[in-house]
């Protein structure tokens, strides 16, 4: 299949996704209790459970968060796509929101300013996933939604993480174990 086409198709599916969403948050509008506005009914909550993200799909043209800086967005995918790639999504969620706690606590400025810190990750400018794969579209979508503030910290407020197959330095062993989430070990 040439790569045009398969772009092509994987876009559809984007949108297809994009729709379906937006048909979902419109069902959930309209099944609110018309005698208390402000109150759910119960089939209105059932209707906003959420939903887990398509992995094929990519990352539509008009992006979900236009407020968010495509070089952040890029730095934290990256980390993701290359630390937890082949982790579920709470351990992608998790490994992302150690940059986004980092920065909290005054590593650097700003989540690419910690990625590239020296010895912490790996060199993001020499790294070049491919942005064609579902792999690298779940990497982006995750760390949007960390980054946009929608994803609920799976770290626990983790500074640190580390395979759990590795024996832990002496540095992990100083440091308080919050969560393990399949192959990483988060810490304090």
């Amino acid at each position: 299949m040439n790569l045009k086409l398969r772009f092509q198709m994987q876009a559809a599916a984007a949108a297809v996704l994009l729709a379906s969403g937006l048909a979902l948050s419109h069902v959930a509008a309209q099944t609110l209790d018309p005698q208390t506005p402000d109150i759910q009914t119960p089939d209105a909550q059932a209707a906003v459970q959420p939903v887990a993200p398509a992995q094929t799909a990519l990352v539509a043209d008009e992006p979900e968060h236009p407020r968010l800086n495509q070089h952040h967005v890029d730095c934290v995918a990256k980390v993701i796509h290359h630390e937890a790639g082949n982790q579920p999504r709470a351990g992608q969620i998790a490994v992302a929101q150690v940059l986004v706690n980092r920065v909290k606590r005054g590593f650097a400025d700003n989540v690419c300013a910690v990625a590239n810190q020296p010895g912490q990750f790996f060199r993001l400018n020499r790294y070049n996933p491919d942005r064609g794969k579902a792999q690298w579209a779940a990497a982006v979508a995750v760390a949007r939604a960390v980054l946009a503030g929608e994803a609920r910290d799976m770290s626990k407020g983790a500074l640190f993480f580390h395979a759990n197959w590795a024996k832990p330095d002496r540095f992990f062993r100083s440091r308080t174990k919050v969560v393990r989430l399949e192959d990483h070990d988060f810490y304090r």
